[in-house]
């Protein structure tokens, strides 16, 4: 039998996702996108390609296969006539037509995945998963005989996990592609309508088009969305940084502004160091700049010296502008969220940055600063910054300029 795929009739994130040319293909989509179609076809492909090699095709449970890949698998086999068979002991299809083998397995006990080599694998619904299950296809796709080694994931972004994280890895071989469900032509209008009547703004951007969204608890950060992760012509404008002082992660950011605009570019963040090694990164790059930093550095703290974190950025040539204290926090996140609601902030090469935007949380109604303590720094800079050059307060706090 010969296979055939008819790409000119797949939705066009399907097609694109499709012709990923990486190790590692990511599928994000609402709900009704054609995730599951397309990763059960991929599926299908796979066991063509390396035949009569096994690959797995992993759903949350082996009860919620039921539902979704193993009844979208029989119904491609079914309607193209396909020769199959599928042994609900052994939890395996067998296609006859070119001796292919998908195995399905579930990701609820992680451990039952070790086993023999695979040629391939794909993941259905990951990020409801543990990332165990990824790490056991990582070590398993590996059969010497392959034809065509890969691993896909496809699924509804749930919560801002490991699979976050993975969409966002630049160290790895892989390919991202977000479908939404208003994209389906094949979905009925009145399905669409009811999923944007039915969700919170939240939701419809997870569960409608696909965009990572933290449900399980408030995104402190909630009006920053991926569109504002671009390239900026800040040509002819003020250059400026603002900063945190930490013990163990001492934080800059260098942005650029003008009226109405703010865009972040770069990004400083430095271990075991003090103010003085802070200034010095800074000052190679950009001497003579206005620093907007945490206005509790007017008191000794992290610099190690004599004199306070405030003294010692105005030692190295910057002039520093900040309150007598720092904003209300409320005040400050305020600000950064009306920036980006309004489409006059932007972020690009500021790995920290971005991270905290899309992921900080609240936990009992505060900034959630102990999960990850690695978190928060870069945002609460870029904060500092923002709601002095564009405060959310009618009353604009004192100043102190050097």
């Amino acid at each position: 039998m010969k296979f055939k795929i008819q790409k000119e009739k797949m939705l066009s994130h399907q097609k694109k996702w499709w012709e990923l040319d990486t190790f590692y293909k990511l599928l994000i989509g609402g709900y009704g996108c054609g995730k599951t179609y397309i990763g059960a076809l991929r599926s299908i492909y796979l066991s063509y390609l390396n035949q009569p090699l096994p690959g797995m095709y992993i759903s949350p449970s082996y009860a919620l296969s039921q539902k979704t890949i193993i009844i979208t698998l029989k119904d491609i086999m079914r309607r193209t006539g396909m020769d199959y068979n599928y042994n609900q002991m052994r939890n395996e299809f067998h296609i006859k037509n070119w001796n292919g083998l998908i195995w399905i397995g579930s990701g609820d006990n992680p451990d039952s995945l070790r086993g023999p080599n695979l040629a391939w694998s794909g993941i259905d619904e990951p990020f409801i998963q543990k990332k165990e299950v990824f790490d056991q296809m990582i070590a398993r796709v590996r059969h010497p005989e392959s034809s065509h080694r890969e691993i896909f994931l496809t699924g509804t972004p749930e919560q801002l996990n490991w699979g976050f994280e993975l969409s966002n890895k630049t160290d790895m071989d892989i390919g991202v592609v977000v479908g939404s469900t208003i994209d389906n032509e094949h979905l009925p209008q009145d399905y669409k309508d009811n999923l944007m009547a039915a969700y919170s703004e939240e939701q419809i951007r997870a569960y409608v088009h696909g965009e990572f969204v933290n449900l399980t608890q408030g995104r402190v950060y909630q009006d920053f969305k991926n569109e504002y992760i671009q390239k900026f012509d800040y040509t002819g404008m003020e250059i400026a940084g603002c900063c945190d002082f930490n013990v163990d992660a001492l934080t800059a950011i260098i942005f650029a502004h003008g009226k109405n605009r703010i865009h972040a570019f770069k990004e400083y963040r430095l271990r075991n160091a003090g103010t003085y090694d802070l200034a010095q990164a800074i000052k190679k790059d950009y001497p003579g700049i206005t620093i907007y930093p945490d206005a509790t550095g007017s008191a000794r703290k992290t610099s190690g010296t004599s004199g306070s974190d405030h003294d010692i950025l105005r030692q190295n040539g910057f002039r520093v502008i900040t309150g007598r204290s720092n904003p209300p926090v409320k005040d400050r996140i305020n600000a950064v969220n009306r920036a980006f609601r309004k489409g006059i902030a932007s972020v690009d090469n500021c790995k920290n940055l971005i991270k905290d935007l899309q992921m900080n949380v609240y936990r009992n109604n505060q900034i959630d600063k102990t999960s990850d303590p690695e978190q928060t720094h870069a945002s609460d800079a870029f904060g500092y910054a923002v709601s002095k050059l564009m405060p959310i307060r009618s009353r604009v706090p004192i100043s102190v300029e050097w």
